[in-house]
């Protein structure tokens, strides 16, 4: 699907969740998400960033970052099956 999505990670907010990590189409801006995730803790986050196509290098330097600072972004490349997966998310549906 190429690269035309970001996942912006920063603190939940919300208890026991360590992150909240939403979806944009990256030329949106700060439009609207198209899917909030909450999680739990580093390795958590590693593993849904990498479900979404995050490289492993990315992964780990988005980590980095956010050890400095509130809030990072990624870029990934989102495959046809996890984008379906995200499509029966927001329709309420199970795949």
């Amino acid at each position: 699907m190429g690269r035309d999505w970001k996942i912006r990670v920063q603190p939940a907010g919300r208890k026991p969740f360590e992150f909240k990590a939403t979806l944009h189409w990256s030329s949106s801006g700060d439009a609207s998400p198209l899917d909030v995730s909450y999680l739990y803790g580093d390795g958590d986050l590693a593993v849904f960033l990498e479900d979404m196509g995050a490289a492993p290098p990315a992964i780990f330097g988005l980590l980095d970052e956010l050890h400095g600072r509130a809030v990072a972004e990624i870029l990934v490349e989102i495959s046809d099956e996890s984008m379906e997966v995200l499509t029966h998310r927001r329709s309420g549906a199970h795949p």
